[in-house]
Parts: structure tokens; sequence; C-alpha cells
């Protein structure tokens, strides 16, 4: 049988990346997949990749910083799939810039994408999530949450928080069937890491330290962690986080 067989999951930042390819792994186990992300283009391109693998698939168009309409979108998704027992939340940016430089708005984009978007999704998805004997969410997180990266004050505060976060969901609701656990990707080949431009000025010998000598992996390699941790097969991990990073932070 396969993992995901019988089981509805719920998959933000869908539409490209590692959630894309979230998606795509899941869809080959069985899982059915709500979709969700702010690129209604890529998001068509992933529901096309899922049912060819034979899976029912509802999209949904939805920016993460509205926490109202991410509570509707969640809502609409549990009505329309007859509940959800799993969530990997995979919506994030990455933005650099030399911190005595950033402006408030730069720092506001990045923690309300990540950070707040992460607590709006979680929170609208927990209610769906405890109806189930059993349930799994799984957030990313990031190799910024654990070591030293130049130029990423506000992204790493995002990603350690992230990581905060999900340790606290799993000390509250342990006791209800909840397992909460994080993936940490390290250098991964997906469009926001391919847009990646150092500040003005950088000095790019700062970065050698943070860089995995294997290079940068592929969003399946990350989409596979996120696949184990939302599985059963999983059952005896929680409130931790597993590392997908190449041996960057060894």
């Amino acid at each position: 049988m396969k993992r995901f067989e019988g089981k509805n999951v719920v998959i933000t930042g869908a539409a490209a990346g590692i959630g894309q390819a979230t998606a795509k792994r899941i869809a080959e186990e069985g899982g059915n997949l709500a979709l969700i992300d702010i690129n209604a283009e890529g998001l068509a391109a992933t529901k096309k990749i899922a049912e060819d693998l034979g899976v029912k698939t509802w999209v949904y168009e939805c920016n993460v910083t509205d926490g109202a309409r991410v509570k509707e979108v969640i809502d609409q998704a549990a009505k329309d799939m007859g509940g959800f027992d799993t969530l990997c939340h995979c919506a994030g940016i990455l933005r650099t810039y030399h911190t005595h430089e950033m402006t408030f708005d730069q720092w506001h984009e990045i923690i309300d994408i990540n950070l707040n978007g992460t607590f709006y999704v979680n929170q609208a998805a927990l209610p769906h999530l405890l109806n189930n004997r059993f349930s799994a969410l799984v957030n990313c997180s990031s190799t910024s949450a654990l070591g030293s990266h130049p130029w990423m004050a506000a992204y790493a505060a995002s990603k350690g928080g992230i990581l905060s976060m999900t340790r606290a969901l799993y000390q509250e609701y342990v006791k209800q069937g909840l397992r909460a656990n994080c993936v940490i990707p390290g250098g991964i080949a997906t469009a926001l890491h391919g847009d990646f431009k150092a500040p003005e000025g950088a000095d790019m010998e700062l970065l050698k330290g943070a860089m995995p000598f294997v290079g940068f992996a592929k969003p399946a390699h990350a989409a596979s962690v996120i696949a184990f941790l939302a599985s059963d097969d999983a059952r005896y991990i929680n409130g931790t986080e597993i590392r997908a990073d190449g041996g960057a932070l060894s």
C-alpha cells in the first residue's frame, strides 16, 4: 500500500520548488492534494502533475500574508476534501540585505511571508488536523535557523521563529494526536535560491563556510524528507527537525 493512500494533504508554496516537488512525491504515493500558492500559473502546472498521477487535486490562489484569506482557503479545502490529516507548509521567500541598510519594509516583507504566513497557515489548519486521531504538520525552516549566514538577519529570524513555533505546537497538541516537525533544507536549486543575489559590495568569501561541498540539492531531495515526516513511517518522530543540507552544518 502506498504511504498516502486514503490521506488528504494540504501543501502551501505548491506552485514551484520544494512545494511542487512535495506535491509530486505525495501524489506518487497516492495522497489527494489541496494546493495553495499565490502563483496561479504554477498551481495549474502542479495540478496537472498530480492529476496525471491519478489523485484528486484542488487548487487555491492565496497570499499567505492575508490571515483572513488563509483561513477561508484552508476551511474551503477541508470542505472540498472532506477533511484533511496532513499539512506541508512550504511557502516562503529569500531576500538578502546588509542589515545596517535594510529598510523596515524589507524586514516586514520577509517576516510577514515566512513567519507570519506560517502562523496563519498553521493556526487555520489546526482545527481540521485535530479532528483526526493522528495528524501530521510539517513546516519548512532553513539552515539559517541553526547556523550563521551573512546578509540574512531577517531571513534567519523568520526561519528560527518557524523552528521554535513548530516545537511549541508539538508541546501544545501532542496529546491530541498531532505530530509537528520541521525540515531544514540547505541550498536547494529552486527559483527562490536561483534569484539569490548578494547585496551590493558583499564579500562573497563570507558564504564559503555555509555552502555544502556537494553543491545545491534538487527540490526532490527536500521533498522526500517532508514526505517521510508527513507519513506514518515517522509516527515516532515529533517536535524536532531533520536537516537536508548536504552536510552544510556538520
